[in-house]
């Protein structure tokens, strides 16, 4: 509770910026609403866990300490415990891609800003490249700045696909690779979304840890529905042990027996 205070400050100061503040609690929504809300008027975003699922994804046992927290950066990645500090914070803003043009452009380049704010980022950019060659000294610097704002949002989807796939989050990295598809028609970064796409769709394990990712989620999904009472996990512990025995190579599969284990089998 007496964290409320400086969470408020750094979601002010930063929420602009890209930083998100998710509080989970095992108190009612009710209560929630009144403690944390009504009477300590927190900003940020709370979320009610009864059951107490979360803390038993995220907490390691023997270190249930309340409150506990993460920090996550822009791909997923824990890359801290504990409320950062505002260096900390300032440092990982800095890795994300701002997908906003962040100050007004030429009146000539109206409908490709019109564009770019629509996503179609790819005639945005094959339509800024014609703008290079008029007289307007403005406009063509202008244009050249659009085109570098849409080769840096490319290149910065690339990295997050090429982390999500060192990671094997490959759900994660299919989705973006059809935005880079779809959004960034015409560009190199397309073409190259487009091949690796079929590269991994082609990969039998990848084809394995997307299935057992799905899997995994549904057990999930059956874990909390039960509430945390013993008598209602069956069908939890049972989807776990399907995972974990038909996908036992893939990252998930290693996720539902860590669930068994923690749901005692």
């Amino acid at each position: 509770m007496a964290q409320v205070g400086h969470l408020n400050e750094l979601h002010d100061k930063y929420f602009d910026k890209g930083l998100r503040i998710i509080a989970i609690s095992d108190e009612g929504p009710e209560l929630l609403e009144s403690k944390m809300v009504k009477e300590k008027s927190a900003r940020y975003w709370i979320g009610s866990d009864p059951g107490k699922e979360t803390a038993a994804r995220f907490i390691d046992p023997g270190r249930r300490g309340i409150p506990h927290s993460y920090l996550v950066d822009a791909r997923g990645v824990v890359v801290g415990e504990g409320v950062p500090s505002e260096q900390k914070i300032e440092e990982l803003l800095k890795e994300i891609f701002d997908a906003d043009l962040g100050r007004e452009l030429a009146p000539a380049l109206k409908g490709l800003v019109k564009s770019y704010e629509k996503g179609d980022i790819g005639k945005t950019w094959a339509g800024a490249e014609k703008c290079l060659a008029v007289e307007d000294r403005t406009v063509v610097a202008d244009a050249e700045f659009l085109r570098g704002k849409c080769e840096a949002y490319g290149n910065f989807l690339r990295g997050l696909v090429e982390q999500s796939v060192a990671g094997k989050s490959y759900a994660r990295a299919f989705d973006d690779l059809k935005k880079l598809e779809k959004e960034f028609a015409g560009m190199e970064v397309a073409e190259w979304a487009w091949a690796k796409d079929k590269e991994l769709s082609a990969d039998p394990a990848v084809r394995d840890e997307v299935a057992a990712s799905e899997a995994l989620e549904k057990a999930r999904e059956l874990e909390s529905k039960a509430g945390g009472k013993a008598k209602r996990l069956g069908a939890a512990k049972n989807a776990y042990k399907r995972l974990a025995k038909k996908y036992p190579d893939t990252r998930a599969g290693k996720m539902a027996e860590e669930a068994l284990a923690r749901l005692g089998g």
